[in-house]
Parts: structure tokens; sequence; C-alpha cells
């Protein structure tokens, strides 16, 4: 299929953002960050009076001028990183579909993303975010979303959707699914099995539905994301002033820690999901830095004169 001069911009993101809910089976998350991106662009060519076809819009000259009106309005290097990512991705579609004869992304450079080491909570911070004994339903279902977090590492999108079926408390697993729609069994603590044992004594009703949400509001409705979000918030403000306080800590403070308890980063990279063994070496860059400050604080010789 020959490509049409008329094709147009905002209709074939359209089309590609569909695409990938449908075929591809990206999260929810990851598809509006790549709706928002892709509408950034559109919003920029239609401002600085670009044509606003598919064949104008993806040439080199608008996609540099993006770029590096992003780089001149402060963005941040990773920022732009992942907007290109975006773009690149569409034109690789397009290609696809025959809709573009080159692509014109693949000359643009992706900029280097400055290194910020992933924010998580020392095991003394930990122990106490534990040291707690709750015995109301919502309390003990707030300590239970945090001891799945830091004890098994998920995101957020994949404890939002476990039913409670999908725990085998005999294996002491949790089934998930996780980015692109891939399936992975997780191991949980003991602690967990204990306290979801515990929570749903006290809460549950006669007959509960063992195919329905294991966190539950409480109107028995399954618990947003947000909501999650928040009572992670809140349990992490108790034990740490950082600023950062995200369901994400705790999934860093779950690879730190197996790193510095000398866990091998294939296993590490695997228990995360991780679809690259690059993504995981971030931990490592962890855990050596705190071995570093911790020398530096403990050894009578290693600090200045």
């Amino acid at each position: 299929m020959a490509a049409h001069l008329d094709t147009s911009l905002p209709e074939t993101i359209a089309a590609f953002i569909e695409y990938l809910q449908k075929e591809r089976g990206f999260s929810e998350h990851t598809i509006a960050a790549y709706q928002r991106d892709l509408n950034q662009f559109i919003a920029f060519i239609v401002e600085e009076g670009f044509k606003n076809d598919l064949q104008s819009a993806m040439n080199k000259r608008p996609l540099r001028a993006f770029l590096f009106q992003l780089s001149r309005n402060g963005i941040k290097p990773r920022s732009i990183a992942r907007k290109l990512a975006a773009l690149k991705s569409f034109s690789r579609y397009c290609l696809r579909r025959e809709l573009l004869v080159s692509n014109p992304t693949k000359v643009l450079a992706t900029p280097k993303p400055e290194k910020t080491l992933p924010v998580f909570l020392t095991k003394k911070q930990t122990k106490e975010l534990f040291s707690g004994d709750d015995n109301q339903p919502q309390q003990l279902r707030n300590r239970l979303i945090v001891e799945f977090f830091y004890g098994s590492g998920i995101r957020l999108s994949e404890l939002h959707a476990i039913n409670r079926n999908s725990v085998d408390t005999g294996n002491e697993t949790v089934r998930v699914l996780g980015k692109g729609r891939k399936e992975r069994i997780i191991p949980l603590t003991h602690a967990a099995i204990e306290l979801m044992h515990h929570y749903l004594r006290i809460s549950d009703t006669p007959g509960g539905d063992p195919e329905g949400p294991l966190f539950t509001s409480k109107n028995s409705k399954r618990l947003s994301k947000r909501q999650i979000q928040r009572i992670v918030e809140k349990e992490l403000s108790s034990v740490s002033r950082q600023k950062k306080r995200s369901p994400h800590v705790l999934r860093h403070s779950f690879a730190t820690h197996l790193m510095d308890g000398g866990a091998d980063i294939r296993a590490v990279k695997e228990l995360l999901g991780h679809a690259s063994l690059n993504t995981t070496q971030i931990y490592t860059h962890v855990s050596r830095d705190h071995l570093i400050k911790t020398y530096r604080q403990a050894h009578p010789r290693a600090g200045k004169e």
C-alpha cells in the first residue's frame, strides 16, 4: 500500500494508540504516556505552523524543531528521551503499515539522561514500618499492601489487579499480569501469607467471592490505583521524610535489599519482571554506593583528617 500524502497525523496517532491497546496489550499507564507525548507533538505542529498531515509532520525538520523546543524549555533529558521513544515507536508503526516510506526518527539521537539513583528505604526504616500491631480490618489491609509491595517487588498495576485466587497460599506465591500482559509467578513472604489470612478472617463476609479483588474499600469495591498510592504514601510518611513516598519506593527497596544481601542480579531481574538486565543494573550502583557510604562512615581511617 502506497503512502498517502493527505493522511492525517491526529487520525494516525489515534489508530496507533488503539493498536497499542488492542494488539500489544500495553498497560493503561504506558498508553496514557504515549498518548500524552504524541498529543504534545501534534500541538507543537499546529502552533508552529507545520502542515498537519503525516508526511509533512513526520519529517526531520519538524521533529528536530520539536526536540529543540523541549530542550530550550528546560525539559529534562529523561523526559525528552521518553517522548522521542514514543515518536520512534509511532514511526515504526507507520512504516509497517506503509504510511511512511522511510523512518525519519532514525537519525535522531536519544539524549543521555542524567543519572539518578532510585529512592529506597533503609533496612532500619523497613523494620520500623512493620513494627506496629494492627487489628482493625482497614489497618490490616494497609499493612498487607505494604507487605506485598516490599516483600515481592510488584508494580502498582500488578497489585491493583490481584484477586483472592491469584494467591497460592500453599506455595506462598502470587500470580500477576505484568507489562505486555506477561504473567509472572512471584514468591511472597511468609509474613504476607499470615497477614492475609488474618485480614480475611476479620474482614470477610460469609461466601466471599474467591475471584473477587483482594484489596477492597469499605464498600467491598476494588481499591483504585490512586487509593493504593495514598495508602502507601501515608504508611511511608511514618518512617521516611523523603519527598518521594510512592509504591515504587517499596519496589526499589525490595530490589536494593536483595542485592545488598548477595542475590544474583539475574534472579532479581526475573523477580522484578524486567525485560532487560540493563534495567536491573541500576541496583548494582545503588548497592555499591550504599557500601561505599557505609565504609566512609564506619572505618576509622576512611574520613578526612
